[in-house]
């Protein structure tokens, strides 16, 4: 199995608290601006706003993921059928979303 710094250096019960609170709390802000992004109710007049609150929401979930599968990482850690840490895609998406969203920021602050 795959590992990564924080697997290593952190006890398995301190990644299983903070990854599921870390998680749910992230998650749980990042769903609004994603929500709101994507929502035909919601007024997205301003597009580069829009596509700003879209990249947020994409870049805070992503990040969710990541300390979600490091918790279900740890729980499942020693079992003969344990789930590996995340991947660089997550990291790659969080990163690509967090860029976009400061992108269409400057490109409203320009505008």
């Amino acid at each position: 199995m795959k590992t990564t710094a924080l697997m290593t250096t952190s006890p398995r019960q301190r990644r299983i608290t903070w990854g599921f609170g870390l998680a749910i709390g992230i998650g749980m802000i990042g769903f609004g601006p994603l929500f709101a992004s994507l929502w035909p109710g919601f007024d997205h007049s301003p597009w580069d706003v829009n596509t700003m609150l879209f990249g947020l929401g994409v870049g805070l979930c992503s990040i969710a993921y990541i300390f979600g599968r490091i918790a279900v990482a740890a729980v499942t850690e020693g079992r003969r059928t344990a789930i590996a840490p995340p991947t660089r895609r997550a990291f790659w998406v969080a990163g690509g979303g967090f860029a976009l969203a400061v992108l269409c920021l400057l490109i409203a602050l320009g505008s």
